[in-house]
Formats: C-alpha cells, sequence, structure tokens
C-alpha cells in the first residue's frame, strides 16, 4: 500500500511482547515494502541484542508460517531477518536508554513509530505502572520528538481506560479525566514516595479503576491530550479490548502467555481452578490479535500534527456481537473435558462454574485450599514445582474479575470506518459477525499448542452444548470460619493468606 511504499522505516517498541511480536510479524510477512524495522530490547546480563532475537522473535513458532516462503535459511535472513535492527535501550531510562549513536541512526530515516512497550500486568504497584505505562510512554514521544521524517505515532492503550462507564457506549474519544487535573494528578504522583502511592492506590485509584494498568493508562491518555499541540507529533491512540488467540494468521490459535483470558483456560486445562467470579449473563469484548495488527498498521494513516487531538481507535466486538461469559466458560470446560489430559494437569475435576460477587470468595478459597493440600500430601516437591507455574494463574483468576462481572459497549465507528478501505492485506474485517463457538474452540486449541507446548488434533471437532454455569453456594464451617467485616478489595488482596500455597 503506498503509505508504508512511502514510510517504509519503522521503530517498534515492546516487539517481544504478545501484541508487539505478531504486529511485526504481520509487517515481514505482509508488507515486503518496509525496508527497515528498529526493534527496541532490553538486554541483561549475559544477553546479547541478537540473541534476544534469534531466540525471543525468530525461534518462535510464530514465525513458521513466513519461513515456508522461503527456499532457505539463507533466503529468510537476507529477506527477512536482515530487516529487523535491534537497538539496545529501556523505557524505563531517559531517552529510552538508547545510545547517542543508536539515537542519530534512528533519526536518520525513521517515519512511522509503534508505541507497544507497556506493563500489561493488573498486580503492579503503582509506581511501576506509572513508571513503565505512563513516564515510559511520555519518554518514547519525546524521542518522537526529535525524528524528523516522523510520519504517524501509534500510541497503543487499552479500551478499560474508561473502565469507569461499564454498561454504556463508550465513544472513540478522550472524556473528561475522573481525578481532577490530569498535570496536576501527574505532577503530584511524582513527587509521592512509594508508601504514598500505595496509600493513593487504596484510597484514589481502586475506587474508580480495576486496577493499576487500566489507571497508568487513562492518566498517560489524558497527558496526550493536554499537551497535544505542544508536543506536535503525529499521534494517534488504539485501544484494543481483551486480546485473544489469533482468528487465522499466521496460524488460527496463535498466543502466548497468561494473562487475560489465557488464565482462564490454563487453569481449567490443568484442573487447578473450578469456580470463576462472574455472571454468565454478560457480553465479553475480545479481539482476535491477528485482527487488532491489522488495525493497528491501518491506524498508521491517520496520523496529523494538524489535528486538534489524537483520533482514537476502538478495536474490538462488543459494538457488534461479542461472546457472552456463558458461551466462553462452557467451550472452555468441554474443550478441556474432551482432550487427552496435558501433562501438567494437577487434578482430574475439569469444571467451569460461575459464583456470584458475593460469595466468590469463600467458593474460590474452599477449592484452591483442597486441590494444594492432596498435592502437598503425595508429593511435596512436585507440588511446590507447581505452585511456581501456578502463581501468575492464580492472582488472573484473583484480579480478572472485573471483566467477569462487568460489561462494555465499546463504538468502533472510526475503526471500521478504516477498516473498510484497508487493503486486503490488512483488513481485519471489524464488521463481520465472528462464529464465537469456532473461535472458542480455536482459542483453547491455540493455549494447548502453544502455551502448553502440546501436540494438538486439529481435526477435533466438539459438539458443544450449553448449559446454565452459575453454582449455588453453601458456605462450609470452615469458610464461615474465616468470615470478617474486612473490604472485598482488601478480601481479595488476602485471599492467597488462606491457601496453604505460597502463591
Amino acid at each position: 500500500m503506498e503509505f508504508y511504499t512511502q514510510n517504509n522505516v519503522i521503530f517498534l517498541t515492546g516487539g517481544t511482547g504478545f501484541i508487539g511480536k505478531t504486529l511485526l510479524e504481520k509487517i515481514l510477512r505482509s508488507l515486503p515494502q518496509i525496508k527497515k524495522i528498529y526493534l527496541l530490547l532490553r538486554v541483561t546480563g549475559d544477553e546479547t541484542l541478537q540473541g534476544r532475537v534469534d531466540q525471543e522473535i525468530f525461534g518462535s513458532r510464530l514465525f513458521d508460517t513466513l519461513k515456508t516462503q522461503y527456499n532457505n535459511e539463507n533466503e529468510f535472513y537476507d529477506k527477512v531477518v536482515k530487516k529487523v535492527v535491534p537497538v539496545q535501550g529501556d523505557i524505563s531510562l531517559e531517552r529510552l536508554g538508547m545510545s547517542e549513536r543508536d539515537l542519530e541512526m534512528i533519526q536518520r530515516d525513521t517515519t512511522v513509530l509503534i508505541h507497544s512497550a507497556a506493563s500489561v500486568s493488573f498486580m503492579d504497584p503503582l509506581n511501576v505502572a506509572l513508571e513503565l505505562n505512563t513516564r515510559g510512554s511520555l519518554r518514547t514521544f519525546d524521542v518522537a520528538q526529535t525524528l524528523p521524517l516522523l510520519k504517524s505515532l501509534v500510541h497503543i492503550s487499552t479500551a478499560y481506560v474508561n473502565s469507569p462507564l461499564e454498561s454504556q457506549r463508550v465513544l472513540e474519544q478522550i472524556y473528561p479525566f475522573q481525578y481532577g487535573n490530569p498535570e496536576e494528578t501527574w505532577a503530584k504522583l511524582s513527587s509521592m514516595s512509594s508508601q504514598q502511592l500505595d496509600d493513593y492506590t487504596r484510597e484514589v485509584v481502586l475506587k474508580v479503576h480495576p486496577n493499576t494498568y487500566t489507571f497508568s493508562k487513562s492518566l498517560t491518555e489524558h497527558l496526550i491530550q493536554t499537551r497535544f499541540r505542544d508536543m506536535n507529533l503525529p499521534m494517534v491512540i488504539v485501544r484494543p479490548t481483551i486480546v485473544g488467540v489469533a482468528i487465522s494468521e499466521p496460524v488460527a490459535g496463535w498466543t502466548e502467555g497468561t494473562s487475560s483470558c489465557n488464565g482462564l483456560a490454563l487453569a481449567t486445562a490443568l484442573g487447578v481452578v473450578q469456580e470463576w467470579e462472574g455472571d454468565e449473563n454478560k457480553t465479553q469484548d475480545i479481539i482476535p490479535v491477528d485482527m487488532l495488527c491489522k488495525s493497528i498498521l491501518m491506524s498508521a494513516l491517520k496520523g496529523d500534527r494538524a489535528l486538534p487531538g489524537p483520533p482514537v481507535f476502538h478495536v474490538g466486538t462488543s459494538g457488534l456481537s461479542g461472546p457472552t461469559v456463558h458461551l466462553m466458560c462452557n467451550i472452555v470446560e468441554q474443550y478441556w473435558q474432551a482432550v487427552p489430559p496435558p501433562a501438567l494437569r494437577f487434578s482430574s475435576d475439569i469444571r467451569v462454574n460461575l459464583v456470584p460477587s458475593t460469595h466468590f470468595k469463600e467458593h474460590f478459597q474452599q477449592r484452591f485450599s483442597k486441590d494444594i493440600e492432596a498435592m502437598y500430601s503425595t508429593d511435596h516437591a512436585k507440588a511446590k514445582r507447581a505452585q511456581k507455574k501456578l502463581a501468575r494463574i492464580y492472582m488472573i483468576a484473583t484480579y480478572f474479575k472485573h471483566f467477569q462481572v462487568r460489561e462494555w459497549f465499546f463504538d468502533a465507528s472510526n475503526a471500521m470506518a478504516l477498516d473498510e478501505i484497508a487493503p486486503l492485506e490488512l483488513r481485519a474485517r471489524l464488521s463481520t459477525l465472528i462464529d464465537w463457538t469456532e473461535y472458542g474452540h480455536t482459542y483453547n486449541l491455540g493455549v494447548h499448542e502453544f502455551i502448553l507446548n502440546e501436540s494438538v488434533d486439529r481435526s477435533l471437532r466438539i459438539n458443544y452444548k450449553f448449559t446454565p454455569r452459575t453454582l449455588p453456594f453453601v458456605p462450609t464451617q470452615q469458610v464461615a470460619s474465616t468470615a470478617s467485616n474486612r473490604t472485598d478489595e482488601r478480601n481479595d488482596r488476602d485471599a492467597s493468606s488462606q491457601i496453604p500455597a505460597k502463591l
């Protein structure tokens, strides 16, 4: 396409993350006119830049499809690998930690900057979330201002910056900041100690936002808005919803990591968690990562310094037809009941049941405690190893509740209009209804193959049946005895102390 023919040098942050890596593969596979991609990478210890590229990027199965398009490794190296220029840096450092030489290098020819680097953890202390997601973004914008040939800057945010606006249609705009003046808020936060930030999180942030991640992303957007004219950058904001496995490219089911819906699938697959806090009637908003990457690349066309503010693009499905919690939970349960048990499975009790918020903590503790105690009684070493791997899954099961009991409807008019004019290789088909039963099957198959690293039968077909997921709850004496008058938020944070596991 003409835009990338003329603007064929990209600077990418976050290229080793799920979205960034998938985006890199898409660029290399579908935009041959791109001549060079600067890839900001952090190296520690004995790591080398090229080593990270070879192992974490091109060593990933994500690139298997692209490799088949070339006759041999030498041709793949000459036509693909050489385009990726690793640049040592770190978004937590001024000037992104780049050397003077590297900065001058990217200044010579960078025309598009895609900022994907972020911490997506829901459990980060506020100082960490602000350092990476807010201050790291501001540092990236500072570097962008030194790029004389820059035609577009794509900032990847999240639709859940507007998580307080639940049960309504959320437009592609920046709503008023709910904490007052964003510049004053940022100045105040920047002067706080770690203890003060922890207090602010508890007393202010968590009364509006579900976690520090969405708060830090929201603050960043509002700082972009207040500084837009002064920065004079051709910036656009892309807000994905819950990012799921690839629907088709480069292979259906491609995924990595244990965040969001992957955590539910993994915990079910391993027989670790059977009860989740949730409302089966709520609509979820899941966007396949390959559809998102196409929209990101198209959004770059709309960067314009002359605009009064940055264009905003929601990339999601709830505005058209998203899946219900009921549908996805049924598919997760029945997939893992149908396939051979994964090697790491801890329990044969494979269920996905939902419990209302009023009872979730007691029900979850009940079940988790029983399973972990059983493992310790048979094989202490195995249980200890399992706990380490399950720590992240457990935290996701605890902190993802906000997105299981609430729903949003994100208007995607801007993104859909842009998608309508996209060339075939970048058309995400956002206006096409997704077969959520098929996608749910693909989702679990992808987790099975790419996260659990097991062979899967892609010809497998399951006759999914959709039955109620919500369980009635009868508290046991043990659970009843642990009840207290602590706030729900404090209870959730203390849940791990009620479980005989070092999670």
